[in-house]
């Protein structure tokens, strides 16, 4: 019963999981101030500390696109007169804003190939396309290697726990079979009753042990469970993300600014 309740809680987490990531895996083209001017960009809201996330998309800038990121002022992380080829022919600005919105880490990904442009879906849709492709997997590869490092985590814990387990198991079958032994001399004629009483006493503090190691290893394999499950739904919430990167695509829209003056010219 006990083991039906734990599955029914591991399938209802996952469930709040994949319905937690969908609401924040499809970037929105907007228009939004970046570095003191309005452009153009792909912007998406996640649950994650802005400082983890902006360490997070420096290192996978620079291992799968080979640019070095720098941080400026107020969450702006930057690249000058750069080439992705893997995203558009032209040289210009790649800049990644981080802010925080309605307690989320709002990220706004840009590129600009001159003062006074911007990749945009209008003018330059295939570019836009990878630049959202970009914007997607970035945050991905930050999302899953949080998930992968407490797996990591909780493994090593889980480790740790089983050696424990077979220590108490190990231990308990030694004195097991001590205590069988004892009481087979204690109940020989041939036993002399000094040894008798030293044998009671060895066989006491035995059975006491025994009781002891049993109450433990209850609860390591309780813990042992628990650890096995946090695995397991830290797994189902990699795999979720993984197929919503996979087979979901993005809705795009555009989202005009508030203010005239602040309005981006191509």
């Amino acid at each position: 019963m006990r083991n039906s309740t734990r599955l029914m809680l591991v399938y209802l987490l996952v469930l709040m999981v994949q319905i937690g990531h969908a609401q924040f895996l499809q970037p929105v083209e907007k228009k939004i101030n970046i570095d003191e001017k309005v452009t153009p960009a792909w912007v998406l809201a996640v649950s994650a500390d802005k400082e983890a996330l902006a360490e997070s998309i420096i290192d996978y800038t620079k291992e799968e696109v080979g640019v070095k990121l720098k941080k400026g002022k107020n969450g702006l992380l930057m690249a000058k007169e750069i080439k992705v080829p893997s995203t558009t022919i032209y040289t210009g600005d790649l800049k990644v804003l981080l802010s925080t919105v309605s307690n989320q880490t709002q990220v706004a990904v840009a590129f600009m190939p001159g003062y006074d442009i911007a990749l945009n879906s209008e003018d330059y849709p295939n570019e836009m396309e990878r630049l959202r492709q970009y914007t997607r997997k970035m945050v991905k590869y930050h999302m899953v290697s949080v998930l992968q490092e407490k797996i990591e985590e909780d493994e090593g814990r889980l480790r740790d726990l089983e050696t424990s387990l077979k220590k108490n198991r190990r231990e308990y079958q030694k004195l097991d079979k001590r205590t069988s032994k004892m009481q087979k001399k204690m109940g020989s004629d041939k036993t002399e009753e000094h040894e008798k009483f030293e044998l009671e006493n060895g066989h006491t503090a035995a059975v006491n042990r025994m009781s002891t190691l049993t109450e433990a290893r209850g609860e390591l394999e309780e813990e042992i469970a628990k650890m096995n499950e946090k695995v397991q739904v830290s797994q189902e919430e990699i795999n979720d993300i993984e197929n919503q990167f996979v087979e979901r695509k993005a809705t795009v829209r555009t989202e005009e600014v508030e203010s005239e003056e602040e309005k981006y010219k191509p």
